[in-house]
């Protein structure tokens, strides 16, 4: 069994009642070596990989999750086998090329270690900051005019990146991006003898470019990383990356809903040829980690937490469901994940682990108490 660890930093613990947190340097430095401690215990103690979602602006202190493949690089160089990932990386708010490449150079400098994750962002705070230059905001799978540009864009900026990565050059106009940009003269000797052929009309026009670097070769015969993609509540979303043939991770904990989900889901992938795709290969179950020694401090853990969300997740502009928690005692979380394999064969879960929040010596027992679930299954 594999467990990835989804954390959420904090800049602001139980209880603190301070304002700016995230813009405190001093709090960064602390929340820097917090995690890096708890991810080289991960590294030592059985979890299989490290993720964070994309949020920026955060000087809340909530959600501190500025640049994942900063941190991807981070804990990359001060573990040994942890994967390191996004879930995910908001394709609506980058330029699809500076990604591609910026994943590949993680990919090669982590020894093939990276896996990724996209989604179309759901802060409009620094979604519409970040992406004013393109019209893009974030919306709630409305079908609206403002859903729909979304949508487009997160669609063609994949397209880009996955060319980016599976051709050594290549052309690209749509909507949004063109590769190379319209009209650019280049004389430059080097490409017109090493720039592979077709790089530069004979009029002297850029016509073809490409990455460097591309992403590791792989020895299952895909051309980039594992896809590791959140999903909530949108089947279109779903079916879209059932298509590219992605891991789908799921923090709904709603069974009947994932169990309508699936069999969409696989119709998709197994009819763009991701014939070997299963449920159990492909769902990715995760959960927020408020486990604890006793039933007293798991309680406890689970309350505090829930005043958290409360306030910061389950409220405007959000206002989304908890969904699935790992809570209570080792054996009760056991019987938890238990009855989730035994029911869906999964092969992979995923802690949403809140480091920050609570005290340092509280997240480590969290992480050590459930890498007692993660022997039982082993």
């Amino acid at each position: 069994m594999k467990t990835h660890i989804l954390v959420q930093p904090y800049m602001r613990s139980k209880g603190e009642d301070v304002t700016l947190p995230g813009s405190d340097p001093d709090r960064y430095d602390t929340l820097l070596q917090r995690t890096t401690e708890q991810m080289q215990f991960a590294d030592e103690n059985g979890y299989a990989g490290f993720c964070m979602t994309e949020h920026h602006f955060q000087v809340e202190g909530i959600e501190t999750t500025t640049n994942p493949l900063l941190w991807n690089m981070h804990i990359a160089a001060n573990t040994k086998n942890l994967m390191v990932g996004q879930v995910g990386m908001a394709l609506t708010a980058h330029h699809p090329m500076r990604l591609a490449e910026d994943m590949a150079m993680i990919d090669h400098m982590s020894g093939g270690r990276l896996f990724c994750g996209f989604v179309r962002g759901n802060t409009p705070r620094w979604l519409k900051t970040l992406a004013q230059h393109l019209d893009i905001t974030t919306t709630q799978s409305d079908r609206s005019k403002e859903d729909a540009r979304n949508r487009r864009l997160m669609e063609e900026s994949w397209a880009v990146v996955k060319k980016a990565w599976t051709n050594e050059t290549f052309s690209h106009h749509g909507e949004f991006w063109s590769i190379p940009a319209d009209n650019i003269t280049w004389p430059f000797p080097p490409t017109a003898k090493y720039g592979g052929e077709g790089a530069v009309d004979e009029n002297g026009t850029l016509r073809k470019m490409g990455i460097v670097p591309r992403p590791r070769r792989r020895t299952d015969g895909r051309d980039f990383p594992p896809l590791y993609v959140p999903f909530s509540w949108s089947m279109e979303t779903a079916k879209f990356w059932a298509k590219e043939g992605a891991k789908l991770v799921s923090f709904v904990s709603k069974d009947e809903f994932m169990d309508m989900t699936m069999p969409i889901y696989l119709e998709e992938a197994h009819h763009h040829g991701h014939t070997d795709l299963t449920v159990g290969n492909t769902l990715v179950l995760g959960g927020h980690l408020t486990i604890g020694s006793t039933e007293a401090q798991a309680e406890q853990h689970y309350r505090d937490f829930e005043e958290l969300f409360n306030f910061a997740y389950n409220a405007p502009p959000y206002h989304v469901p908890m969904g699935r928690v790992w809570k209570g005692t080792v054996n009760q979380v056991i019987d938890q994940v238990g009855a989730l394999k035994e029911k869906y064969n999964t092969e992979e879960f995923v802690v949403w682990h809140h480091v920050g929040y609570f005290t340092q010596e509280e997240e480590l027992e969290m992480l050590d108490n459930y890498a007692k679930v993660i022997k039982a299954f082993s």
